[in-house]
């Protein structure tokens, strides 16, 4: 069937059960009953119960082509419901669209706003600028900036002064600027409830060379009666033997730099009193916790803790103990620890020395005979190598080494015995008095002399002391006196055969062959210049027994 042949779809009317047009159905062609109608039979029940046979079905009646449908058709109805729910649905939707679009639309209403203006709750740098414009907030720097003035006091300073004194300056939209740029716009809705505590740092300038001179004017006249401070030190403690530490002390002096460095970021804050305290006094370099001290005084106690037993021929002389070990030590600026050998040096040869060197020292001694000598003076004894010693101290505790050792001598004598006689047993006895020499050997006599000394009365007594043979002994020599009377010429000259000196070459034991008369008191206005004149047999005699080192001893 073509088109043309095909019969027009008609429009029937839907009425609901009140009789009402709901809408309008088009018929189906060829439309089929279905279900059992469409087998062409159906049950009946009776009314009285009883079952019915089988009966032909009746054909559905036939749809008018116009006209009105029944009420009461269920397909109908059902069609109408739906029809119904999407114009209800389509309603409700363009009205969320509204609401959406609104809410859009004031979304970004309020962004654009606060992209201009600073929200509800907002602070810079702890200040309000709720609802203030960037050029608001720039203008109101700009005036403080014009009229800004800071005032500075504590610590016994006193200082003021205006934006101008130093030339205040600073670029205030860029700051207003870089402050709104921090302002998450698009989170305005939560924001203007939480707020925004924004922090910016202003492009502020100054003259640095006008503040500093200002701030130095104000300290300087601050420190006029101030008092500085005293760092942390160490200090030896004699009951502890050790090195403690001693707190250290505040002054009043006040540190010109950290007064212009808290003044600097007042200003940068804006502030416009700034109160000075003890950060801004000039503090100790070092405290009693600073590890610099802790350290040096580590060191230092490693040091005095090596004691220090000197000995001599094997017997114990003196203990370097701790305070003396301090009284050596030294603490840099930079609490480095380090010993003064100069100290070391000066102990070794004065203090040490004192005690230990037995030359030109007294001496008591007894002689062979019983007689009780007392000698003083001369060149024979202990003498400390102060260098050497120094150097083995110094080298010993900055070891931290505890040490035993026998003490450098530059000179030493037979025999350990200080105060005593420490020549040994063989020795020439120079007795003035007596005018008599006794040479013992292991406690006897092996030579002895009377002899003729030096002339107390013209000044040329004979030195008293201990001193020893020395390597100027010699035979055939010519003396030379001095030239006292200052003619020119020596005061005399004189040959002798035996020469056996004991102080330098000057003073020695000799043979006198102008004399004939020796011992007494001959010395007595007729003596020598100073040496012991021998009688020529007795001068041979003793030069054939001496040596280089024979200790001479002459007293009184």
């Amino acid at each position: 069937m073509t088109d043309k042949q095909r019969p027009e779809r008609q429009r029937i009317d839907v009425i609901n059960a009140r009789g009402e047009k709901v809408g309008q159905s088009s018929p189906q062609r060829d439309a089929k009953p279905s279900g059992r109608a469409a087998r062409g039979a159906h049950f009946s029940q009776p009314a009285n119960g009883t079952r019915a046979g089988r009966t032909a079905t009746m054909a559905p009646p036939a749809m008018p082509a116009t006209g009105a449908v029944a009420a009461n058709d269920p397909h109908l109805e059902q069609d109408a419901m739906r029809v119904h729910e999407r114009g209800r649905k389509g309603r409700h939707g363009k009205a969320a669209a509204i609401v959406v679009g609104a809410v859009c639309a004031i979304y970004l209403g309020g962004c654009a706003l606060w992209s201009h203006m600073y929200m509800p709750n907002t602070t810079i740098n702890g200040e309000s600028v709720a609802f203030k414009t960037p050029d608001a907030v720039a203008k109101e720097m700009s005036n403080k900036l014009g009229n800004y003035s800071l005032s500075a006091s504590g610590d016994n300073v006193s200082l003021s002064l205006k934006g101008k004194d130093i030339d205040l300056k600073s670029d205030t939209s860029a700051y207003a600027a870089d402050t709104m740029s921090k302002v998450n716009v698009w989170a305005w809705p939560v924001s203007i409830f939480t707020g925004n505590d924004l922090s910016a740092k202003a492009d502020v300038s100054y003259s640095k060379e006008r503040l500093d001179a200002l701030v130095k004017a104000a300290v300087d006249s601050a420190n006029q009666s101030a008092t500085q401070p005293q760092s942390a030190t160490a200090t030896f403690d004699e009951k502890e033997s050790k090195f403690v530490v001693v707190k250290e002390k505040a002054g009043t002096a006040v540190d010109a730099d950290a007064v212009t460095k808290a003044v600097r970021k007042a200003i940068l804050q804006g502030k416009s009193d700034l109160g000075l305290g003890e950060s801004e006094l000039v503090q100790p370099k070092y405290t009693s916790e600073s590890a610099e001290l802790t350290k040096a005084v580590e060191t230092a106690n490693k040091f005095v803790a090596a004691k220090q037993t000197l000995t001599a021929n094997g017997k114990t002389v003196t203990t370097v103990e701790p305070k003396t070990i301090a009284q050596w030590i030294t603490f840099g600026d930079d609490l480095s620890v380090s010993l003064n050998t100069d100290a070391i040096k000066q102990w070794a040869s004065g203090d040490l020395s004192k005690s230990l060197n037995t030359v030109g020292t007294e001496r008591k001694y007894q002689r062979a005979d019983g007689k009780q000598v007392t000698v003083s003076g001369g060149t024979y004894g202990w003498s400390v190598d102060g260098d050497q010693l120094a150097s083995t101290l110094a080298s010993n505790i900055e070891g931290a080494k505890e040490a035993s050792f026998d003490v450098p001598w530059s000179q030493k004598a037979s025999e350990w015995n200080p105060g005593g006689a420490d020549w040994g047993g063989r020795y020439l006895d120079v007795d003035l008095t007596e005018q008599h020499v006794r040479f013992y050997d292991g406690g006897k006599i092996i030579w002895e002399s009377d002899f003729v000394s030096g002339d107390p009365t013209e000044d040329h007594g004979t030195p008293t002391g201990v001193y020893s043979i020395n390597g100027n002994k010699g035979t055939d020599q010519t003396l030379k006196g001095l030239d006292e009377n200052h003619d020119g010429q020596p005061d005399y000259t004189s040959h002798v055969n035996y020469w056996m000196p004991f102080i330098t070459n000057l003073v020695a034991f000799h043979d006198a062959p102008w004399r004939s008369t020796f011992g007494g008191t001959v010395y007595q206005g007729n003596g020598s210049h100073g040496c012991i004149n021998l009688p020529a047999a007795a001068a041979k005699q003793l030069y054939d027994i001496t040596k280089v080192g024979d200790v001479v001893v002459v007293h009184g």
